[in-house]
């Protein structure tokens, strides 16, 4: 690899800005995600317990790994400014990316697999949830690759989590539509503005997984599937 004097190569964009965009990214969904716990937490105040867990529980890890994101951008481009062995170090992305992502990733689809058999009746849907949680699992599995088959893994991993994505988005509004309409209540404000957010979340969701598998397909040996 070609250096100037410095010791940077040309091409230090095309290394670095995955990771810094990557981590404003993550950022963002974060600020949305504690938007969204305020919402829950000021309406379902009344909400089962283990529900409540779950929710509080999936906001901790993920600022968690807000924290380590942030360690990692200090890590790559203040303390190791310049230094091309810092930023080809994971430092704490070797946990939080492949650890804590992936926890959090297979809890939520766990979790909207037995929202969906719920939803369903108890009966209809289980074959579409063991699905889910399949491709969920594999997906999970797959990032602790390392070596030779890191690629091929990474394309699992990404191509499981656009999977159960898209699943979970299409089973979450084809039941709230078809319960809003055996029960008349397409016209009601409350379930339309619940359908409508379901929706936006989960479509936003799946665009991105399908995103990061186009552009880890499209550079295959560049890292900009870090940016979705």
């Amino acid at each position: 690899m070609a250096v100037d004097a410095c010791g940077v190569p040309p091409n230090v964009a095309e290394i670095a800005a995955p990771l810094l965009l990557g981590a404003v990214w993550n950022w963002a969904l974060y600020g949305m995600l504690v938007v969204q716990v305020y919402v829950y937490s000021y309406n379902f105040s009344k909400d089962r317990r283990a529900i409540k867990l779950l929710v509080y529980g999936i906001l901790f890890l993920e600022t968690l790994q807000t924290i380590l994101s942030g360690a990692d951008l200090y890590y790559w481009f203040a303390e190791g400014f310049g230094n091309m062995k810092h930023l080809a170090t994971p430092y704490a992305s070797a946990y939080d990316t492949p650890i804590i992502d992936g926890i959090i990733s297979m809890t939520v689809q766990f979790f909207f697999s037995y929202r969906i058999w719920v939803m369903s009746g108890r009966k209809n849907a289980w074959r579409l949830c063991a699905v889910i949680c399949l491709f969920s699992i594999a997906a999970i599995r797959s990032r602790f690759a390392t070596g030779r088959t890191l690629k091929i893994e990474a394309m699992i991993w990404l191509i499981g989590n656009a999977v159960c994505d898209f699943l979970i988005a299409a089973s979450m509004t084809y039941y709230l539509t078809q319960r809003a309409v055996s029960e008349n209540l397409l016209s009601d404000h409350a379930m339309a503005k619940i359908i409508r957010l379901v929706i936006e979340t989960n479509v936003l969701t799946t665009i991105v997984g399908i995103a990061a598998v186009v552009v880890v397909t499209a550079f295959p040996d560049k890292n900009w599937f870090a940016c979705p």
